[in-house]
């Protein structure tokens, strides 16, 4: 993670080994040179553990954004800052260490087949005989309401839509287990059976009302409501989604924009945290649409003598071509609610101009999948529902970063996640595969190659550099890259000055060695510039710098820039 420096006035602080400053608005990012203030390097780098749980945060206040103002205030509003500098919770090799916003999980390990199949859940199935309806839902369009097991846990209970049976929960539970072998923070779901005969409301149950606009007792009247607008099975029980609430005290929803002033941990802007930014790529090739400030969940959970807030992402149940409701509108994906630019062209052809997504046909897919394909997909080109601002300021690095935790995912392990969502239906299983299959084919294709893919870096005691190229590991580079071009150097720690030694080096295959001068200097650290030459990837020409330390007689990766700083987002270069 860059550490962030300014003026004298700043106050700092130790922020998980990471030095960070605040001061009148104004942010420098260290990672250019020349430094004099501060080393580019501290003993503890890489950060692999960002410690934002260590000040207390127990008197932060509850922020709960409705939909409409979500809307008008991303639509309209633009907040926090467009802006291409690079992500700010990065660490020095260009990764995103383990915070109370992400843990690393499939993108830096094996993660096994059971793993991936259980992701959160605690118990293997769930009955809810003598649960009771403990209060209404809050939220959403999802029918459904509040239930509690018989040790009192508490669990959101909702229904898919008579016309879409298991599509709803089998997004749902997919989407999460998708989500949390990214990395992000779920919550526990399950498939079960509700038996409409069993139902019993527990004392003190309350629903709001909103024609009185305040809560009421809770009615037998207001669960037969909810099962009214469900799918029910030939059985005559109900198939729900049981959600059980995270534990902690609800603070609300965070914003993908700026920090929550009053989390004193909470120091870097939104927009420019890596895995939100990059959760644009995996929200592509899900099409998870609804990824917006009020499907997140912030906690505030007890750790010692202090609380911290950890930040889920949750409501997943308008992915894979769901609607909630129904399945998603053609549009969904492919334009914003309120897009000028496709509506003028309409009117300005007389109805010429149609928009591709209107000729996309869906008419094989089955019910209980809703809209969702992979052949017109464009990952550059994806849409949420409205404008996200940690989404546009998504860059190249953010989306490499990205796609190869998508491409960790094989085929059997997309199956297996699929398998949550026990669809009735084979068809239906096949289907989301195949299509999820196809969209990571795409989303890694694209992102892989729109940076120089260079990765795994390590040099040995004898100074034999050795590296692998992400895009071809992928299978998604018709061919090798032809050559690389070497470039080494000393680098001073305490200047941020690198001094070449000798000239460029051109290696045909991802394997060098280091100049004799440069072993043989008393140097702490080496620099490595790295391009690869292929034709079809003129982008990969750009290196990779690349810092080592000696450590211990050998030598630690310490430092990776992929980007500089003054890149363009590719968010801003992706037009319709």
């Amino acid at each position: 993670m860059a550490r962030i420096s300014t003026s004298s006035s700043a106050v700092a602080f130790k922020h998980g080994g990471i030095v960070l400053a605040l001061a009148a608005g104004l942010v420098v990012c260290a990672d250019r040179a020349p430094r004099s203030a501060e080393p580019a390097y501290y003993p503890d780098d890489p950060i692999r553990v960002d410690d934002d749980m260590a000040r207390d945060a127990s008197k932060v206040v509850e922020i709960d954004d409705a939909n409409g103002y979500d809307f008008i205030v991303n639509t309209f509003g633009h907040p926090g800052h467009r802006d291409p500098r690079r992500a700010m919770n990065v660490n020095t090799v260009d990764e995103v260490p383990d915070s109370s916003w992400f843990m690393n999980r499939i993108g830096q390990r094996e993660m096994s087949l059971d793993e991936l199949r259980r992701g959160t859940d605690r118990v293997a199935s769930l009955s809810l005989d003598g649960w009771v309806v403990s209060g209404g839902k809050a939220g959403g369009v999802t029918p459904g309401f509040r239930m509690k097991d018989l040790k009192g846990h508490v669990y959101q209970i909702k229904f898919d839509p008579p016309a879409n049976p298991e599509m709803s929960s089998g997004a749902e539970l997919i989407g999460a287990a998708f989500y949390h072998a990214f990395g992000y923070h779920t919550v526990d779901g399950y498939v079960a059976e509700l038996d409409p005969a069993q139902l019993t409301i527990a004392p003190g149950a309350t629903i709001y009302d909103p024609l009185a606009g305040r809560k009421r007792p809770l009615e037998m009247r207001d669960v037969r409501d909810v099962l009214a607008h469900a799918a029910r099975q030939p059985n005559g029980k109900y198939r729900v989604l049981a959600s059980r609430f995270a534990d902690g005290k609800p603070l609300g929803n965070f914003r993908y924009y700026r920090t929550r002033p009053d989390d004193p941990n909470d120091v870097l802007p939104h927009e420019h945290r890596r895995e939100l930014r990059g959760s644009r790529v995996f929200g592509s090739w899900l099409n998870h649409v609804d990824s917006r400030g009020i499907n997140s969940l912030d906690m505030l959970v007890q750790n010692g003598s202090v609380a911290y807030i950890k930040h889920y992402m949750f409501d997943f149940g308008a992915t894979l071509g769901s609607g909630t409701l129904a399945g998603q509108a053609p549009r969904v994906g492919n334009e914003y609610i309120w897009e000028w630019r496709p509506g003028w062209l309409t009117l300005g052809t007389v109805g010429l101009y149609t928009r591709p997504w209107m000729h996309i046909d869906y008419a094989n897919v089955p019910p209980s999948v809703g809209r969702f394909e992979a052949d017109a997909f464009r990952p550059e080109l994806w849409r949420p529902e409205y404008p996200n601002p940690a989404f546009d300021n998504m860059r190249a690095d953010d989306a490499f970063w990205a796609a190869r935790i998508v491409a960790r995912f094989s085929n059997d392990a997309i199956r297996v996640i699929v398998d949550r969502a026990r669809y009735s239906d084979p068809r239906a299983a096949d289907y989301v595969t195949g299509t999820i299959i196809k969209r990571r084919d795409k989303v890694v294709a694209y992102w892989l190659t729109q940076v120089n893919p260079l990765v795994d870096f390590a040099l040995g005691p004898t100074g034999e550099l050795t590296f692998a190229n992400a895009a071809e590991q992928a299978g998604v580079a018709a061919t090798t890259a032809d050559s690389y071009r070497v470039q080494w150097a000393t680098f001073d720690n305490a200047t941020g000055i690198a001094s070449d030694v000798g000239g460029e080096i051109t290696a045909a295959g991802p394997r060098t060695q280091a100049p004799a001068p440069l072993l043989a200097s008393t140097a702490e650290y080496v620099e490595v510039r790295v391009a690869a030459v292929h034709p079809r990837f003129p982008v990969w020409a750009k290196p990779v710098t690349v810092r080592f330390r000696r450590d211990r007689g050998g030598w630690k990766l310490v430092g990776v820039l992929r980007l500089p700083d003054q890149s363009q987002p590719v968010a801003r270069l992706a037009k319709k």
